[in-house]
């Protein structure tokens, strides 16, 4: 009803056609792509409109590895390091002293003060 009117053996070759082309997708994701298509197409969207607005609809997610220690005494360095770093941030924002340590930060990423 929203684009021009097709006659019926128009519409059964291109049921046909966009069976064929757009099989990979459900029915709930062909169910959004044609809903976006609706909103942004001004035309009969083609199959690869909608294989685009599926792919507009779907999220994608970024996964970041981050490499485990080497063993278990490593984990324990680590530890004891961060706990004592979060003891120098406690008292630099009782007593206003930056610790040694963030000036040391700041250098290795080029951030000198």
């Amino acid at each position: 009803m929203v684009y021009q009117r097709r006659s019926s053996a128009a519409l059964q070759a291109l049921v046909e056609i966009w069976s064929e082309d757009l099989a990979e997708l459900n029915d709930e994701a062909l169910i959004q792509a044609c809903a976006l298509a609706r909103k942004k197409c001004k035309f009969w969207p083609t199959p690869a409109e909608l294989l685009e607005f599926h792919e507009q609809a779907t999220p994608t997610y970024n996964i970041t590895f981050i490499p485990l220690p080497e063993s278990p005494k490593d984990v324990e360095v680590m530890a004891q390091r961060n706990a004592g770093r979060a003891r120098d941030i406690l008292r630099a924002l009782k007593t206003g002293e930056r610790p040694d340590w963030i000036g040391a930060l700041d250098r290795q990423r080029g951030r000198v003060q």
